[in-house]
């Protein structure tokens, strides 16, 4: 069973908060705070999210960037965490004090504050679960939920990029451009989070795979979605179309995709170019429900597996 069908015959039931969402998100809003406050949480485990060889600075990096992005998604700002890790005793103490300076310089950068948490003994490998709270910059998050038939649809920065940097690694490659890539998470800056705030109808971050995340925010907003995949801002310009599946339902792009009125196309590239946001218009909206694809205008033939599942 894959992990969004455990989450919606156990847990869903049992989050009966109107501000769960029906556990439909990637994050939920804080009932009774002075404004607007949602919650995220993200777990990073050695041999699933990170090779037990990445360095263990670039998985603190990382911690950070995948609920950033969860953050960006609902149109917010991050603001505090909470920390908890599971250190392997085989791990010295070094690598516990890089960690944290690393968590640290992190958390600075992004303007989070470090409130609490919890640490234990792994006795397997490495793993650490960061909680963080951001405000919205608007009256509520921007959820999954809330597209409609023909709009837009928008992704930021690169996809796929870092499928090709763990690809490298396979291959014997140890630092370059593409494993950095793999590694950190190459989020936007913050600008990405006023501009979902200010035109995204829906939006989620894209960690999964982009057809499989495409997938799950169709069936969220229980609407269609049309992806041309010639259009997608694809990590070394795949041409291919067995590359461009690939690096589409790989993972860990921890970019921003979202839907937004047509009417406000102009507007978002304006704001995107002042800001130095990357982004890309790659399909729209459709009544019908599920994922279309095409390639230059001829559909596409999709795999049965659309993403990365935990299974």
């Amino acid at each position: 069973m894959a992990e969004k069908d455990w989450i919606a015959k156990y847990f869903a039931p049992l989050a009966r908060a109107g501000g769960a969402a029906g556990l439909r998100d990637d994050l939920a809003q804080l009932a009774d705070s002075k404004s607007p406050t949602v919650i995220t949480v993200d777990a990073l485990v050695e041999g699933v999210h990170f090779l037990a060889s990445d360095p263990v600075a670039s998985v603190a990096q990382k911690l950070v960037r995948v609920n950033v992005s969860d953050v960006y998604a609902a149109g917010a700002l991050p603001s505090e965490a909470l920390l908890t890790l599971g250190w392997p005793k085989e791990r010295p103490e070094s690598d516990l004090a890089e960690f944290a300076s690393a968590l640290g310089a992190e958390l600075d950068a992004f303007d989070i504050h470090l409130i609490g948490g919890d640490t234990v003994r792994s006795p397997g490998g490495l793993f650490l679960s960061l909680t963080m709270t951001g405000t919205c910059l608007g009256e509520t998050p921007v959820r999954r939920m809330g597209a409609g038939p023909g709009e837009d649809v928008w992704v930021t920065g690169r996809v796929g990029a870092a499928y090709l940097g763990f690809d490298a690694i396979q291959k014997g490659a140890d630092e370059s451009a593409e494993v950095e890539a793999y590694r950190v998470p190459q989020v936007q800056p913050l600008a990405a989070a006023h501009l979902v705030a200010q035109f995204a109808t829906a939006a989620m971050d894209v960690s999964d795979g982009l057809l499989g995340d495409a997938t799950s925010l169709a069936g969220a907003s229980d609407i269609g979605i049309l992806i041309a995949l010639e259009t997608v801002p694809f990590a070394g310009n795949a041409t291919e179309l067995d590359e461009m599946i690939r690096l589409s339902t790989w993972g860990d792009d921890y970019q921003l995709l979202f839907t937004s009125e047509k009417t406000r196309r102009d507007e978002i590239l304006a704001d995107a170019g002042r800001s130095g946001v990357v982004i890309t218009l790659i399909g729209e909206t459709r009544p019908e429900g599920g994922l279309s694809v095409t390639l230059r205008n001829s559909p596409i033939n999709l795999p049965e597996t659309l993403g990365f599942e935990h299974g």
